[in-house]
């Protein structure tokens, strides 16, 4: 072997190992950056998860929303669940109607931002403040209704007594 061929073979060794050694330190330095990010990825799922907790404990009421958005997905599909609620419906007094109308159209908002990519839950609190104004008026017609079925012989009763009371004294 000559000189040159020597000097060409120690200029590619030291070329391989100031390669080797730049490679080392560019992915000793990717792995610090690699580092940062998830600690800085962990601080940020410690936060997310309190924020959780602290919703769970009296946040939102999730389940309704699913069991709201369940029953509007079988109304949608099934003419039998359709009707029958349309049949519910014609019973209801204006206002639950107005009410129940409104949380429909909150649902179908909210399964709008779903689709966009946006945020439901104001659609879906909408939609669970309409219900819950909706049941109470239910609630409200149906005390109503007893009320009235009991008012009058009430009354009556209490006639009788005030009459055994004159006539005994």
């Amino acid at each position: 072997m000559t000189t040159m061929d020597v000097k060409a073979q120690q200029a590619a060794a030291e070329a391989r190992h100031l390669g080797d050694r730049h490679l080392a330190m560019k992915l000793q330095r990717s792995q610090e950056q690699l580092l940062d990010l998830l600690h800085a990825q962990q601080h940020d799922l410690r936060l997310l998860k309190r924020d959780v907790k602290r919703r769970r404990s009296g946040g939102f009421p999730w389940g309704l929303v699913l069991l709201i958005g369940g029953g509007y997905a079988a109304y949608r599909s099934s003419p039998a669940v359709r009707d029958r609620v349309q049949d519910l419906m014609g019973r209801l007094n204006p206002g639950m109607q107005g009410n129940a109308k409104r949380a429909g159209d909150a649902v179908k908002d909210g399964a709008s931002d779903v689709g966009q990519g946006r945020s439901p839950v104001e659609a879906f609190q909408r939609a669970g403040g309409e219900a819950q104004r909706a049941g109470e008026k239910a609630m409200g017609s149906a005390k109503d209704t007893t009320q009235n079925a009991t008012a009058p012989s009430q009354p009556a009763g209490d006639g009788v007594r005030t009459q055994r009371g004159e006539g005994s004294s």
